[in-house]
């Protein structure tokens, strides 16, 4: 169990840390793009995010369903968890397609407001799995 329980806070902690880079580095940084150059640069950041991201955050629902349901612990920890997940693939990669054929203010506004309550849906849950 010890070790389920640190690869689901260690997977958190990583994940925070991502979105806290997207959220103030990345995310920003798209407006300074020229139009051109843009569409390229915003396809291959999807593209290799999907893989720095897309496992770790497998791992982390992984292990956090496996404490829940078979050690019955951070049952609280899944709720900002599916929110998560429910952000990210309802709202922000449909955003990230939109973003895919060109920039625009809106989607891009719209991408950091989402990942600003995907990460602190992500802190929330590294709170209740500590707790």
């Amino acid at each position: 169990m010890e070790l389920i329980y640190d690869l689901n806070l260690l997977s958190n902690i990583y994940l925070i840390a991502i979105s806290i880079i997207v959220q103030f580095v990345v995310y920003p940084s798209f407006k300074n793009f020229e139009k051109e150059s843009f569409t390229t640069f915003h396809n291959n950041y999807t593209k290799k995010m999907l893989f720095l991201v897309g496992p770790i955050m497998l791992l982390e629902l992984v292990a956090s369903l496996i404490l829940a349901l078979k050690f019955n612990q951070t049952t609280l920890a899944l709720i900002p968890l599916f929110l998560v997940w429910l952000l990210t693939f309802l709202l922000i990669v449909p955003v990230h397609n939109k973003l895919s054929v060109g920039f625009n203010k809106i989607e891009h506004k719209k991408l950091i407001s989402l990942n600003f309550f995907r990460t602190i849906a992500w802190i929330v849950k590294f709170v209740f799995t500590l707790i």
